[in-house]
Order: C-alpha cells, then sequence, then structure tokens
C-alpha cells in the first residue's frame, strides 16, 4: 500500500520564481510599484521583505528600479516640466524653462489692487491686543 505524497508544512510560498521575475519586469517596464505588487498577485509588503532578507533579488530590485526610472524618463517630452521635475539640462528643455520663467515674471500684474482692511473698534478686540495697544 502506497501513501499519497504528503504536503510541506505551513503555507505554501507566492513569492516564487516565476513571480518575482513578474514583479521585476514590471517595475524595469517603469510600472509603480504598488501597480508591479497587483499585476504579480502579491502584496505591497511581499517584494520590501524579501528585499530585506535577500542581498541577491534586492540587487535585482534595484537595478529594476533604475530601468524603470530610465524607461519613464524615455517618455517625458523635453521642456520646462522634464527640466524642473526631473532635472534635464539639455538646451531644449534649459530654453523652454527660460523662455517660460520670463514670460511669468513679465506678464505679472505691475500694479496690483491694495484691498484695505477697516481698523477693528477697541471693544472688539481681546484683551491681550488692549494690552499690546496700551504697551
Amino acid at each position: 500500500m502506497t501513501t499519497p505524497p504528503r504536503r510541506g508544512r505551513g503555507r505554501p510560498a507566492t513569492f516564487t520564481t516565476a513571480t518575482r521575475r513578474v514583479f521585476l519586469d514590471a517595475v524595469a517596464a517603469g510600472t509603480p510599484l504598488g501597480q508591479a505588487t497587483q499585476l504579480a498577485g502579491v502584496s505591497p509588503t511581499t517584494p520590501r521583505r524579501h528585499a530585506r532578507t535577500d542581498p541577491a533579488f534586492a540587487a535585482d530590485l534595484a537595478a529594476a528600479k533604475a530601468a524603470g526610472r530610465e524607461a519613464r524618463l524615455a517618455n517625458v517630452p523635453h521642456g520646462e516640466s522634464r527640466y524642473n521635475n526631473y532635472g534635464c539640462r539639455c538646451t531644449t528643455c534649459r530654453t523652454a524653462a527660460t523662455t517660460a520663467r520670463t514670460n511669468r515674471r513679465h506678464t505679472t500684474n505691475p500694479d496690483p489692487q491694495v484691498v484695505t482692511l477697516p481698523a477693528p473698534a477697541a471693544s472688539s478686540c481681546p484683551s491681550s491686543l488692549l494690552l499690546a495697544k496700551a504697551s
């Protein structure tokens, strides 16, 4: 008589090699980490925990994050936004930022409207302000 094969003890692992690959590929493509964990079907804390405990996975995750940053940056057009938000200092971005900044400075109203507020009556002031006025 043969016995059925025993299953291992505890909960089965959810972050398998295939799941790791799905997660790392999504991160490398520029997907935010929260969405990458949803695509892989794991909890958002799972990759963080594995990165803390597994140095090889931590190195793979760092490389995937760097590739993801490059992938996201490749989709941003050159201009003022890329100059301000991503630190691009190419000629196109610098020119766009300088032009936009100059236009904002010259379009401000040189004679702003001043609003005068009526002075509060002495009886409506709190006692602490009355003491400040008296001294």
